[in-house]
């Protein structure tokens, strides 16, 4: 089988498993390659305790940035799946896409509530916040002014939730 990985170094995507995302990274890390995922930061509020975490955006996925010799290195590391491809292919991730995934870790913005009626399918654009610019489908109302808007451009289903007031309608 023919890679196609570049001399010089690009992202890719990794999937890893379920619940391995920091050590898959840590591993890499001690070998000198550059790993990344978007994290986001959870709360569960207990009887006794309110304990705060920091889970992956996308779970089972960890984000490469490798030359053609680091590919084996990546593949042999522990929880590490394989690349994902676009049929055979890999295809890397581009620079914009991964800006992306690094303005989704800001998302923990309040924001006033606006009277906008959104329906389910509608195509919308985000006005601003740390997504600003992307498009997307409504997917789901939810009550207290929040949406669940699907992002495709990076080749995965992303699904987040939303304040209504941050979207606009797209008109392409």
């Amino acid at each position: 089988m023919k890679m196609n990985i570049q001399e010089t170094k690009q992202w890719y995507a990794v999937k890893v498993k379920y619940k391995s995302e920091k050590i898959v990274i840590a591993q890499l890390k001690r070998k000198c390659i550059e790993a990344y995922t978007p994290m986001r930061r959870y709360t569960r509020r207990y009887v006794r305790k309110i304990v705060h975490r920091m889970v992956p955006v996308l779970s089972t996925y960890v984000f490469v940035h490798i030359d053609r010799k680091q590919y084996i290195p990546v593949l042999e590391t522990e929880y590490v799946f394989g690349f994902v491809k676009i049929g055979k292919q890999l295809s890397p991730v581009t620079q914009e896409e991964m800006d992306i995934l690094h303005r989704i870790e800001g998302l923990d913005e309040n924001y006033v509530l606006k009277e906008v009626r959104y329906q389910t399918g509608q195509r919308v654009r985000v006005n601003n916040g740390a997504l600003f610019g992307l498009q997307g489908i409504v997917s789901e109302i939810k009550s207290k002014g929040k949406l669940i808007v699907n992002f495709d451009s990076l080749g995965v289903a992303l699904q987040i939730e939303i304040n209504v007031n941050q979207l606009e309608p797209s008109t392409v």
